[in-house]
């Protein structure tokens, strides 16, 4: 299946249009005593307008490595992999989210410890 220069620079141009230019409707992070820091995000559909897949991305609040993520879209569910979860992993590295996550992570951490204090 050959095509044309033509073709292919149009089946581009059509995807381009396709991708929302920000994707994030909305990002929350926050801690989870059973889980670690959560970055939780609702990321736009490209294939279906006005769709909001949800999008959580689990991180160690000590190491601040990446422990689980899920995602709520068809690619995920069958493959367990979609470009949502790997937009989630490359927001986190963003300065302002990374604050987020730092503050999250020591409440979380001075809860712990708290914790332990108890008993």
């Amino acid at each position: 299946m050959n095509r044309s220069r033509i073709e292919v620079e149009n089946m581009s141009a059509y995807h381009q249009i396709q991708i929302p230019k920000n994707p994030v409707r909305r990002i929350n992070v926050f801690y989870s005593l059973s889980e670690g820091v959560v970055v939780a995000v609702d990321i736009e559909s490209r294939s279906r307008k006005g769709l909001l897949h949800y999008t959580r991305v689990i991180l160690d609040p000590r190491s601040k490595r990446i422990t689980n993520y899920s995602c709520d879209c068809e690619g995920f569910t069958f493959r367990r992999k979609c470009w949502h979860v790997e937009y989630v992993k490359e927001t986190i590295n963003r300065k302002e989210i990374n604050e987020r996550i730092e503050e999250e992570a020591k409440k979380l951490l001075e809860i712990e410890d708290e914790i332990a204090n108890w008993g």
